[in-house]
């Protein structure tokens, strides 16, 4: 029986919130339903790697190369939807979005569909590993992330945006 429920994603303004080991038992709660044997599942972002910033869990639904549309059908059998952005992914790499209910407390899900083995599966797999081994590395993601919102940058599209340089620079190193 699953811990989760599937409820309706709410789109909130970007925060500032510390890790919270929950966000691991979320990731895991969800996978575990997800799962399906033409599918891997990889927990990233902040919240898989102990870094506090908006909450929100991320999770990378990799597909074999040609089953886009099978990976996207199997997401909206659970009530997944289009991405909440201005400026969203393109279809050919979409985000789905949900949220779930966990021990009584909402949760948002970013469920990325990426071809597995892809340069982007490859290069999460490396931030996430990374960011993991390097302590220094997640204070200073977060520093960067208290900054954005001391700017007063709270939608989800302007917060994405203004952390991605630290992103991309960590990135451009691995």
């Amino acid at each position: 029986m699953s811990k989760i429920e599937f409820v309706s994603y709410q789109l909130v303004p970007a925060s500032f919130n510390p890790w919270r080991k929950v966000f691991l038992e979320v990731a895991d709660e969800i996978m575990g339903v997800l799962a399906h044997p033409e599918l891997e599942l990889l927990h990233f972002g902040s919240s898989s790697f102990m870094v506090a910033g908006k909450g929100i869990i991320d999770i990378s639904v990799l597909y074999k190369p040609g089953k886009l549309a099978q990976a996207v059908t199997h997401l909206t059998q659970f009530g997944f939807v289009s991405q909440h952005s201005d400026n969203p992914f393109p279809d050919t790499r979409p985000r789905k979005d949900i949220a779930v209910m966990y021990q009584g407390e909402m949760f948002q899900v970013h469920a990325h569909v990426i071809e597995q083995g892809s340069d982007e599966h490859v290069k999460q797999k490396k931030f996430k590993a990374y960011m993991l081994e390097n302590p220094e590395a997640r204070l200073e993601y977060e520093a960067q992330k208290r900054q954005v919102i001391a700017q007063g940058l709270a939608s989800q599209d302007e917060y994405g945006k203004a952390k991605a340089p630290f992103v991309k620079r960590t990135l451009s190193t691995l």
